[in-house]
């Protein structure tokens, strides 16, 4: 059961990548704890983020490198796949469909010991014309606040979500951004340096549940990833047992939602050599 990262390297930078390290070890200990010894695991995590900074960090191009840790019989051993990619293949928009089943992940605070049935639903989405799919909260009863759905009481519970299979969700509404309040997930190293570029540009920030409403009456969505940054997002929401992108829409829209290119642009504003922090 392989723990795994990635994040997008350009010219041998990246986006906060001692916060990847950080998660890694953090996951790590969480995994093995029991069985590995912590000063191995931080010793393991030092050695693959340091061989990443030397197989990327003096690089020209652009490459979206798989980090692998993995634990045998108590020993843990570690691989960087450099992975090069065209600039091409990174997306500015993207359409998602919300995935009608239970989300089944095992460990879904962690990166990798699920992609297998991750794999499954983002192909899911994409035979029905989707980039990816969207997940309900493992937390289904938790109460939302605003008009719910088909119900007479405002606080009634209503399905919620609270990722996709490979990325975070956020929406911007009335000048707030507004992320999952959902914690049993993947903590998402691009949201969280998303949020903190709005509250230095002095946007209030809110974790709520990501309800259909506030889906569908959102100023425009985003999908955030390690890969591709900031997607402008198209949403298909709708209670058939096999949906289509086309049954339901919420193209962005309102006066209210930044540009995606701009939070992008100051994202990577915000890379670091690889070489200066794990070399």
């Amino acid at each position: 059961m392989p723990l795994v990262d990635s994040f997008l390297v350009r010219e041998g930078c990246a986006v906060a990548p001692n916060a990847h390290r950080d998660r890694m070890r953090e996951s790590a200990r969480e995994l093995w704890g029991s069985e590995v010894d912590p000063s191995a695991v931080d010793d393991a995590v030092a050695a693959l983020y340091a061989q990443a900074a030397h197989t990327l960090g003096g690089e020209a191009g652009l490459f979206f490198p798989k980090l692998t840790l993995e634990q045998r019989g108590g020993e843990l051993r570690f691989d960087v796949n450099a992975r090069p990619i065209a600039e091409t293949r990174l997306e500015t928009t993207a359409h998602l469909i919300a995935y009608p089943g239970s989300d089944e992940r095992t460990h879904p605070r962690l990166k990798g010991p699920d992609f297998a049935w991750q794999e499954r639903v983002r192909a899911w989405a994409l035979e029905r014309g989707a980039s990816d799919a969207l997940l309900r909260a493992r937390s289904a009863g938790v109460n939302s606040a605003g008009t719910s759905d088909g119900t007479s009481h405002p606080l009634a519970p209503q399905i919620h979500y609270s990722e996709t299979a490979y990325g975070s969700v956020a929406l911007w509404s009335n000048g707030v951004l507004v992320t999952s309040i959902d914690t049993d997930r993947l903590p998402s190293i691009t949201e969280h340096m998303i949020v903190e570029i709005a509250r230095e540009r002095g946007h209030e920030t809110l974790a709520a549940p990501l309800t259909k409403q506030r889906l569908l009456e959102a100023d425009v969505v985003w999908l955030l990833s390690s890969l591709h940054g900031v997607r402008e997002a198209t949403v298909g929401l709708t209670d058939l047992p096999a949906p289509h992108v086309a049954d339901a829409y919420a193209p962005p829209r309102g006066p209210f939602a930044p540009a995606a290119r701009d939070f992008q642009d100051a994202l990577w504003e915000r890379a670091v050599p690889l070489g200066e922090l794990f070399a």
